[in-house]
């Protein structure tokens, strides 16, 4: 009974964790297959979008302009778009 109750608790700790804006930033440069050094313009920001908590991450690369939209929480990528600039 003990243990059950400490691994909700824990389970609800790491819901109310953010990720960070470093993790937000590994995961969208990631997901472009691009690294920090490789981009301009790059910014991340957390922001409340419909209630929820994200991290704004965009930036450029070549002729594309990057945006994503990642939870702030559990780091998936709600929306992610790659714009001819």
């Amino acid at each position: 009974r003990t243990k059950s109750s400490s691994s909700s608790a824990s389970s609800s700790s790491d819901k109310n964790s953010l990720i960070g804006a470093s993790k937000a930033s590994s995961i969208a440069l990631n997901s472009a297959g691009l690294s920090r050094s490789q981009v301009r313009d790059f910014s991340c920001e957390l922001d409340v979008e419909r209630g929820v908590k994200i991290y704004e991450v965009d930036f450029d690369y070549g002729r594309y302009d990057y945006s994503y939209d990642i939870d702030a929480y559990s780091g998936k990528i709600l929306h992610k778009e790659k714009e001819r600039d």
